[in-house]
């Protein structure tokens, strides 16, 4: 009889990473590509998703092929946006069976092993997941220009608005609208032809000179932080309403933002038990890794 693999792909709108593991649990290998946001570029997140898959297998010294025994799920960035997920689910893949969630379920079943809880997953975009009895709702995801407030692109967007306001003279600069001027090199025209073509991405990527600075002191960059702080905190307030008792900051920007919320959150976060990945491979009927090698 011929083995069975189990692949989970987590993509969002900066990286996408896969993970296989066979039947038993044992882990063949992981790669990771580039965005793969189905709503935003669904060309490009097809092919990335293609690659990765293929040098997952790849690194655990299978050939592509091995693809067709492979049960999959894809937790993908905007598979939860009207019509955005036809185009994968009909594109001609070579797995033996593929699930679709978007990247919040995945982060939520991996995080809490199947079991109760929620997360916040905040990275590029914003989600919020919450299992509750094995039902599972969704908050959020819904893009930067109408959701996703605090998220790394909403944040990064506010960063330009704040800097422009600072060049305008309506409020006084500071070391990170400095900073920020320093990447276009001071000049407006600069900025306009990259917000021309700007993805949720591009705003995101300057996220983690915004928390720099934070770190600092800086005014404006803590503004901008506790701006984006109020959007997390409403989503974490009706969550707690729900009944949740363990709640999982996931993602570079949710990490970030723990020492900027408020107190009662304290005894409901936790670590994590799976990665979204592991998560992935659980939707697809797969074992995760033993307790003792999950990582956050």
């Amino acid at each position: 009889m011929t083995a069975g693999y189990f692949l989970g792909i987590d993509g969002g709108g900066t990286n996408c990473r896969a993970r296989v593991r066979d039947a038993d649990g044992r882990l063949i290998g992981e790669a990771t590509g580039g965005p793969s946001n189905i709503a935003t570029d669904p060309v490009e997140a097809i092919a990335n998703i293609a690659r990765v898959s293929e040098a997952a297998l790849l690194k655990g010294g299978l050939p592509a092929s091995r693809l067709a025994q492979c049960s999959a799920c894809f937790g993908l960035a905007g598979a939860n946006m009207a019509g955005a997920s036809e185009g994968v689910l009909s594109h001609n893949w070579p797995f033996k069976k593929l699930r679709l969630e978007h990247d919040g379920i995945i982060a939520c079943v991996g995080a809490h092993a199947g079991e109760d809880g929620a997360i916040a997953s905040i990275g590029t975009g914003a989600v919020y997941v919450v299992s509750i009895g094995g039902k599972l709702q969704t908050f959020g995801g819904w893009g930067f220009m109408l959701s996703d407030q605090g998220s790394g692109a909403d944040l990064g967007r506010e960063a330009l608005r704040r800097s422009l306001y600072a060049r305008d003279g309506l409020i006084e600069p500071s070391p990170f609208t400095d900073a920020v001027w320093a990447r276009f090199d001071g000049s407006v025209e600069k900025l306009q032809h990259y917000v021309d073509g700007a993805k949720p991405r591009d705003y995101g990527a300057l996220a983690p000179l915004l928390f720099e600075h934070a770190e600092q002191d800086d005014p404006i960059a803590r503004f901008i932080i506790e701006r984006g702080q109020t959007g997390v905190t409403l989503a974490l307030d009706h969550i707690v309403k729900l009944g949740v008792v363990r709640i999982c900051l996931l993602g570079s920007i949710g990490r970030a933002y723990g020492p900027y919320l408020p107190e009662r959150f304290a005894p409901y976060l936790t670590a994590p038990r799976h990665d979204p990945l592991d998560g992935a491979i659980l939707l697809a009927g797969g074992r995760a890794a033993p307790m003792a090698e999950a990582r956050p």
